[in-house]
């Protein structure tokens, strides 16, 4: 077993201490009151029977047509396909005289391939959580979630992978009559990988080098310094424990703090910006660990009438798909126009560009049959869209997006994807 379990007494009271008091944790603060959430229920909700309300919805994750199926660059996978995954998500909430919500989420997923059968699969995403306010300002919420997503690693792998994250959550906010409000939170998350041809379970490798386990607790305090306008600070703890003997070097703890403003939705620059700075500590001394820069930005800028113009910037670590790599740096950088013709027709253009800094070797013997990056390396990953909708029902369009993707460096042949999607939007 590795040294990684021996933490410094300091983290770990307050890890502990945290999660003594908070279990486990919720979504990111709304910057909601308890009244508004109830609202926002009521207004939004296509069906009523008594306490209940429901909003059911009926979306498609994939509609179209995919020339790389799997991403392997060997010729032998690259198959292309028509997928069809339909999504519908059915979202019940109970409320108790406006002083308690229950609500639950049922999102099952059928991955379908009209020639590719072995990659058919039925994932099944729900989410429960109970919120109440307490002693007038506090409102406490809790729940639990299971998720599954399918996506193509743009790092290290030329694969499918799917991920499947389970968890406890947990949030105490503290709203204040002169604009200042605070969120207390704290989550678990089981995370487990496979590749979606592997034999799962301890016999993939993904799931040897990525199974793990994740504490998180954080705090973050709001002004609201103009009508819907925010500045925030956020402080967090975080500990990862990976579940296979073998990665237990990779066993690590986090501590992060980020600063920020977010701008109201409706205005004519409305988005996010947080900057700050985020210290990872490994005790295996064969591993390298990460002090820095981190960041997440994105904006939307209305340029006049019904055009806009959007741009961001992300700038954090991820822990590496490989087993003798500890994490990655990936900065990420997009932008997007969208230019609304009419009451009709609405054009979108987006590219995507993303940098990957892999964090060198952990010293010792490296298996002979195991992939590793030369020293220094960067992946370099791209991406461009293209795509139209029209108005079809009240609150829903649909349209065609054509998407393309390329990975210039790491993987020397088949570099390329196309993906051709007919798209359902809520508005």
């Amino acid at each position: 077993m590795s040294s990684g379990n021996r933490w410094p007494a300091a983290g770990s009271f307050f890890f502990l201490a945290c999660l003594a008091l908070f279990l486990t944790a919720a979504p990111a603060l709304s910057g909601q009151t308890f009244e508004q959430r109830v609202d926002d229920i009521v207004s939004r909700a296509r069906l009523k029977v008594g306490p209940l309300r429901f909003y059911p919805v009926l979306e498609f994750s994939q509609f179209g047509w995919v020339s790389n199926i799997y991403g392997e660059v060997s010729t032998e996978r690259l198959i292309s396909d028509f997928v069809i995954t339909p999504s519908p998500k059915l979202n019940v909430y109970f409320i108790l005289r406006r002083r308690l919500i229950l609500s639950f989420t049922e999102n099952p997923e059928y991955h379908f391939y009209f020639k590719s059968h072995r990659y058919n699969h039925f994932a099944n995403n729900y989410r429960t959580e109970l919120s109440f306010p307490f002693f007038g300002s506090l409102i406490i919420t809790a729940g639990f979630f299971s998720q599954s997503q399918r996506s193509l690693a743009v790092a290290e792998l030329d694969r499918q992978v799917e991920t499947v994250s389970r968890g406890i959550r947990t949030e105490v906010s503290y709203e204040t009559g002169r604009r200042i409000s605070f969120n207390l939170s704290g989550l678990f998350t089981r995370q487990e990988y496979n590749d979606i041809l592997g034999p799962g379970g301890s016999a993939d490798d993904l799931g040897r080098n990525l199974d793990r386990q994740e504490y998180n607790g954080e705090l973050e305090a709001r002004y609201q310094a103009f009508t819907s306008s925010v500045f925030f600070f956020r402080a967090g703890y975080s500990r990862y424990l990976f579940l296979d003997e073998a990665s237990n070097w990779k066993d690590s703890q986090s501590a992060r703090f980020m600063f920020g403003f977010r701008l109201p939705s409706q205005g004519r620059l409305s988005g996010s910006l947080a900057a700050g700075f985020r210290k990872l500590l490994n005790p295996d001394s064969s591993a390298n660990g990460y002090s820095g820069f981190i960041a997440d930005t994105q904006f939307s800028y209305r340029l006049g009438g019904a055009t806009f113009l959007s741009a961001g910037y992300n700038h954090d670590l991820m822990f590496s798909y490989l087993a003798d790599v500890l994490f990655y740096i990936n900065d990420s950088f997009n932008t997007g126009l969208t230019v609304n013709i009419g009451r009709l027709l609405s054009v979108r253009i987006g590219c995507n560009y993303s940098l990957l800094r892999h964090s060198g070797l952990r010293e010792g013997e490296i298996g002979v049959d195991e992939p590793v990056p030369p020293p220094g390396r960067t992946d370099r990953y791209g991406g461009l869209s293209v795509g139209f909708s029209l108005p079809v029902l009240r609150g829903l369009r649909a349209g065609l997006s054509y998407h393309y993707w390329t990975r210039p460096t790491g993987f020397p042949d088949k570099r390329d994807g196309h993906l051709v999607t007919f798209d359902l939007i809520r508005q």
